[in-house]
């Protein structure tokens, strides 16, 4: 074990312990011990940096794609709406035009507008009725179940982008302490 020298140097951000062995000039430097510990910290700090950048813009990716795939989902919703609704319209001329060839078809028949063809045309409006409603009601539920799912993608990806950024400061933090724990072995 050979006997050094111990330069200190006092800075703003604590003490620097820097070794020169006693037959070192002081214009040689420090032995490649003391600078090999120094070289490992910034290593350490600078894997942190980068890591917990990495990690950073992983983070932003993941909120971007959350965020485009619920836009995605809410405008396939409005779609499903816009189409439920025309789908309804059709149906209701449909239902009108079905209406009116009951009534002629009854006319032509000649029966009397009483009994069985006052049933039959109340059953069949009762029933094209009813199917519009359904219609309505299932693409309603569609574009409900879109929406919900927009907003579960979109809180899952906020959700993911804010423990990868807590995880990037982690990363950063870690990156640091090994640094100064280096530092602090030497």
């Amino acid at each position: 074990n050979f006997p050094c020298q111990t330069l200190i140097h006092v800075n703003g951000s604590g003490v620097l312990r820097l070794d020169r062995f006693p037959h070192q000039h002081p214009g040689m430097g420090f032995d490649p011990i003391s600078l090999g510990m120094i070289a490992m910290a910034a290593t350490s700090v600078a894997a942190g940096t980068a890591s917990a950048a990495a990690q950073k813009k992983s983070a932003e990716a993941t909120k971007k794609a959350a965020d485009a795939n619920a836009a995605t989902l809410r405008n396939e919703a409005q779609l499903q709406k816009q189409t439920g609704l025309e789908n309804v319209r059709r149906m209701q001329k449909d239902a009108a035009r079905q209406m009116g060839e009951a009534r002629l078809d009854a006319a032509q028949s000649s029966l009397l507008r009483e009994g069985s063809v006052p049933v039959r045309e109340q059953a069949l409006a009762t029933r094209l009725q009813t199917q519009i409603q359904d219609e309505a009601a299932q693409a309603m539920r569609n574009a409900q179940a879109l929406y919900n799912r927009a907003d579960m993608e979109q809180y899952m990806g906020r959700s993911n982008a804010r423990a990868q950024k807590t995880a990037a400061a982690g990363t950063l933090l870690s990156g640091f302490a090994q640094g100064g724990n280096s530092l602090l072995k030497w």
